[in-house]
């Protein structure tokens, strides 16, 4: 689960309307979300308070394996929309499967006034380790629609070597996106590029409230339930052929990272290439293929994520090296639990089946070295959480 900064900081990106999965370095948030979850790490205690729209705090304590703990405090130049905890939407807190909604038109670039004034949104973020005096702050300010930087530093005194700050331009014209980056860790450069190869049907006017005019809430004997209906602009489909051509309906994605350390003197690129389906299409599966490939090291990844039905998401991960041979294959599931609706007249033969909110969510990842299984609940705030290690003898 999110603690309760992090989600704070998602909450501003979504409030500026910044779409992180535009670019290049969240190529594969999909799978990641599935297979790379974080697991908690003893018992911690958090008190969070809103001091302000603007104006977020927070306090933290670790109790395993050494006492330490945290403070800090988020300050945004825009009011934050922050639920309280017994109303918040358990599904935002934790990292999940998804696929952007956001229409890529909305950000295309255009001749308005209002497009072109410039946006002086800003966020400053900053946490303090106690008693090891580790020091972590965010910077970010955006300057049009496009365009934003973020600068991230961490400051250690009792190990100055890992003490660096790193700065990030981002450049998000909807069709393509770059990011120019430097850390001063190996005075590191970096470039990355991702562009959108088609759409189908992003590219026209649609507005974000068309994308979601598709989801209805239900109330049923006061249990709040989303129904899914095509939106108005999807055709329908009158043949299996249609159906078949509909089906392949997505968008292609193709990026490239280039960087180069002065230190060190040795540089290194990456490619990738990303296929998933359209929120707008409703009648389609969402999944995600994504392939990386590293020529200098020679490492190549191939990940397949799929929402197999409305409450499991399923992914499989195979990576494999053309110099060592080594190979590692994940497979990782992911299944939310949901309030039981107890009457039977709520569901009807004339509308569709109603589903009651999310309490929970299993994880589970299996790979040829370990298994990892975490559980989530809503309610109970309980985690459980079994790692398995696999030797193998030769």
């Amino acid at each position: 689960m999110y603690d309760y900064m992090t989600y704070c900081l998602r909450q501003y990106f979504r409030t500026i309307g910044w779409n992180d999965d535009n670019l290049y370095s969240n190529l594969c948030s999909a799978s990641r979300a599935i297979l790379d979850f974080q697991t908690p790490c003893g018992f911690t205690f958090e008190i969070s308070k809103i001091q302000s729209p603007m104006f977020n705090s927070s306090y933290s304590m670790n109790a395993s394996p050494t006492l330490n703990g945290s403070i800090s405090y988020l300050f945004t130049s825009r009011p934050l929309v922050i639920e309280p905890s017994f109303r918040l939407n358990f599904v935002e807190m934790i990292d999940r499967f998804h696929l952007d909604p956001l229409a890529r038109a909305n950000r295309a670039r255009g001749n308005n006034e209002e497009e072109i004034k410039p946006i002086n949104d800003y966020l400053l973020y900053g946490r303090l380790y106690i008693p090891t005096g580790r020091l972590e702050a965010i910077y970010s300010r955006r300057f049009s629609p496009w365009m934003q930087c973020v600068i991230t530093g961490v400051s250690e005194p009792r190990m100055k070597a890992a003490s660096h700050c790193t700065g990030e331009l981002q450049y998000d014209a909807g069709k393509w996106c770059t990011e120019v980056s430097y850390t001063t860790d190996g005075e590191l450069f970096g470039l990355r590029g991702l562009y959108n190869l088609s759409s189908h049907g992003s590219e026209g006017n649609i507005e974000h409230g068309e994308v979601f005019a598709n989801k209805k809430e239900v109330t049923t004997n006061g249990i709040k339930a989303s129904v899914v209906e095509r939106n108005e602009f999807d055709e329908q489909s009158n043949s299996d052929d249609d159906d078949v051509v509909e089906a392949l309906k997505g968008e292609w994605s193709i990026g490239a990272e280039l960087y180069y350390g002065i230190r060190e003197k040795n540089g290194g690129v990456s490619t990738g290439i990303r296929y998933r389906t359209l929120p707008q299409f409703s009648a389609q599966s969402p999944l995600t293929v994504t392939y990386l490939f590293n020529p200098f090291m020679g490492h190549m990844s191939a990940a397949f994520a799929a929402q197999v039905s409305e409450d499991l998401a399923l992914c499989p991960r195979y990576e494999f090296n053309i110099y060592s041979y080594e190979s590692d294959l994940t497979i990782g599931a992911e299944w939310w639990q949901r309030e039981s609706i107890d009457d039977v007249n709520a569901v009807s033969n004339e509308s569709p089946e109603l589903k009651g909110d999310v309490q929970g969510v299993i994880k589970t990842t299996i790979s040829t070295g370990k298994v990892i299984f975490l559980s989530s609940s809503k309610h109970n705030f309980s985690i459980i959480v079994i790692t398995l290690y696999f030797h193998e003898y030769i």
